[in-house]
C-alpha cells in the first residue's frame, strides 16, 4: 500500500532513490506550457460553438467580479495552492519539521468535436526553508472520445480498478509515488502512457482493453540501484457489469510487477506478472459488501528463488455499514496466501518482508469510521489496520474542514508500530502529524 494504506498494499511500492517526479527536470513551468498549449485550442472550440446558451445575469455578475478566474473556469482550468507541515518527511531519515508547498493545476474540457481533454500536474517543494526535495510530475495528459458504443482514451493515464475499499488485489496498472507528501488518499498516484478502448456492449456491461506502451513502476526511497525494463508491451482486459442489483467484473493483466524484486546482489528488479483477478459487491438494506481477489503468476513458479515473489492469492473481503446521520464504517479482513512457500534464509528476509512474503499466509484486519459535521464542512475520520500473525499496526485519523468554496484545511496523524520484521516497524521512522491548507481556484 502507500503510506497511507493498509500494509499489503504498502509493500506493493517500489524503491526509487530519484528524488523527483516522473519527470526528474520538469517544474511547474512545464505543467502549465502544456496546459497554456491546450488552452487556445479549447477557447477556440468553445467560439466555433453557435448553440452555447448567453449566461446567465448570476453568471456574469461572477464574471464582473473575478474576471480571471471566470475565464479559467470558461477553458477549464482549476486547481490549488497549498501549503503544508510535516513532522517527518516520506524518506525513512531523520528530518523533521517539514514546511510544503505546491501548485496544481488541472485542464478538463469537453470540446465541441465531441474529443475530451484532460490534463493534470503538480509541482512540490519539500521543506522550502532548506535544501529539500523538489518534485514535479504530470499525473495525467489524455484526449478521450466516443464513437457509437465505444470509448476511446490515449495519453498518460491513470487506470484503477477494484471494489473494495482502498485494498485492491486486482489493480496493478497504477503506479504510486509514496514520497509524496499529500494528504489527500490517492493523490499518490500518476498514470502511464496507455491506449484504453471500452465497448459497452450494454448499458450495464462492458469490455475494456487497455495497451501499456511504457512501464511505470511504483515510486519509494532507497538506497539500491533499481532497473526499469524496457521492453513494455504490457495489455490488459476487464469485462465489467455495473447498475444492477449485483456489480462484477473479471480481468487480466500480462506486464511488469510495479513493485520491485530485490536481488543478491541488492539491485532491484521488475519481473514479467501474469494476474487473474475478479470482484463483486452489493448493496442489502444499509449494507454495501465487497470481495476483490487476484491471483499472481511470477517468474518463479517453483519457490525456488527467494529473490522473485512466488506465486500468490491475494484476497479481499469487506462490508460497509451507513450508520445514517452522515455516519459510515467499512471493515475488511485480508489475506494474501503463498504457493510453494518455503521458509527465508537470513539473506532472503529482507526481501520476504517488504514483498509480503514472510509467512505462508498473511492475514490483517483494516478498519475505517468516518462522520460528517456542520452541514457537511466538517469530516472526520479515523483509519485503522493490524496484521494477525505478527505484531504490527497503523492508525490514521484524519480532518478535513471546508472553510470556504475557496478554501479547504486538513490535518492529520500517521502512525505505525511493529516490531523489526514487518513493514509497519520500518515505518516507524516516518510516524508524522501533518497540516495542510488548500486554496481553490
Amino acid at each position: 500500500m502507500t503510506l497511507r494504506e493498509e500494509m499489503p498494499q504498502v509493500l506493493r511500492t517500489t524503491a526509487s532513490s530519484n528524488p523527483d517526479g516522473i519527470f526528474s527536470n520538469s517544474s511547474l513551468f512545464a505543467v502549465a506550457l502544456s496546459l497554456l498549449f491546450l488552452s487556445p485550442l479549447v477557447q477556440a472550440a468553445d467560439l466555433d460553438n453557435d448553440m452555447a446558451p448567453p449566461l446567465s445575469p448570476k453568471e456574469a455578475a461572477a464574471t464582473t467580479a473575478h474576471p480571471i478566474k471566470a475565464q479559467l473556469s470558461h477553458l477549464g482550468v482549476t486547481g490549488s495552492f497549498r501549503t503544508g507541515y510535516w513532522s517527518s518527511n516520506r524518506l525513512y531519515d531523520d528530518v523533521s519539521g517539514v514546511g510544503t508547498a505546491s501548485a496544481w493545476l488541472k485542464l478538463e474540457k469537453k470540446l465541441d468535436n465531441g474529443i475530451g481533454v484532460f490534463a493534470e500536474g503538480y509541482s512540490a517543494r519539500e521543506d522550502f526553508r532548506t535544501d529539500g526535495n523538489t518534485r514535479s510530475s504530470m499525473r495525467e495528459m489524455y484526449v478521450e472520445t466516443r464513437q457509437g458504443d465505444l470509448d476511446f482514451r490515449v495519453g498518460r493515464q491513470i487506470i484503477a480498478w477494484g471494489r473494495t475499499d482502498r485494498l485492491n488485489p486486482t489493480d496493478n496498472l497504477t503506479p504510486r509515488d509514496a514520497r509524496l507528501m499529500a494528504a489527500d488518499i490517492d493523490e499518490d498516484r500518476f498514470g502511464s502512457l496507455a491506449a484504453k478502448a471500452s465497448w459497452n456492449l450494454t448499458a450495464n456491461d462492458s469490455l475494456t482493453l487497455v495497451l501499456l506502451p511504457e512501464f511505470q513502476a511504483n515510486k519509494s526511497y532507497s538506497k539500491y540501484t533499481e532497473v526499469i525494463p524496457t521492453a513494455n508491451n504490457q495489455w490488459a482486459i476487464k469485462y465489467d457489469q455495473s447498475g444492477k442489483a449485483i456489480d462484477w467484473s473479471v480481468s487480466y493483466y500480462d506486464g511488469y510487477d510495479l513493485s520491485p524484486d530485490l536481488s543478491a546482489s541488492n539491485v532491484y528488479e521488475h519481473y514479467r506478472t501474469k494476474v487473474l483477478g475478479m470482484d463483486i459487491a452489493t448493496t442489502i438494506g444499509s449494507n454495501r459488501f465487497a470481495l476483490e481477489s487476484a491471483y499472481t503468476q511470477t517468474q518463479d513458479m517453483n519457490g525456488t528463488n527467494e529473490y522473485i515473489k512466488n506465486p500468490f492469492l491475494y484476497t479481499v473481503i469487506g462490508v460497509e455499514h451507513d450508520f445514517g446521520n452522515n455516519t459510515s464504517g467499512i471493515v475488511q479482513i485480508f489475506n494474501r496466501h503463498v504457493y510453494n512457500y518455503t521458509t527465508p534464509t537470513a539473506d532472503g528476509l529482507y526481501h520476504a518482508i517488504f514483498s509480503s512474503q514472510l509467512d505462508r499466509n498473511q492475514d490483517g484486519i483494516s478498519i475505517r469510521i468516518a462522520k460528517k459535521w456542520l452541514n457537511e464542512t466538517l469530516e472526520t475520520e479515523l483509519a485503522g489496520s493490524t496484521l494477525l500473525e505478527r505484531n504490527g499496526y497503523s492508525l490514521r485519523p484524519r480532518v478535513t474542514y471546508l472553510w470556504s468554496d475557496s478554501i479547504k484545511l486538513l490535518a492529520g496523524y500517521e502512525y505505525y508500530e511493529g516490531n523489526s520484521n514487518t513493514y509497519y516497524g520500518y515505518l516507524k521512522k516516518n510516524n508524522t502529524l501533518f497540516m495542510e491548507l488548500r486554496y481553490f481556484y
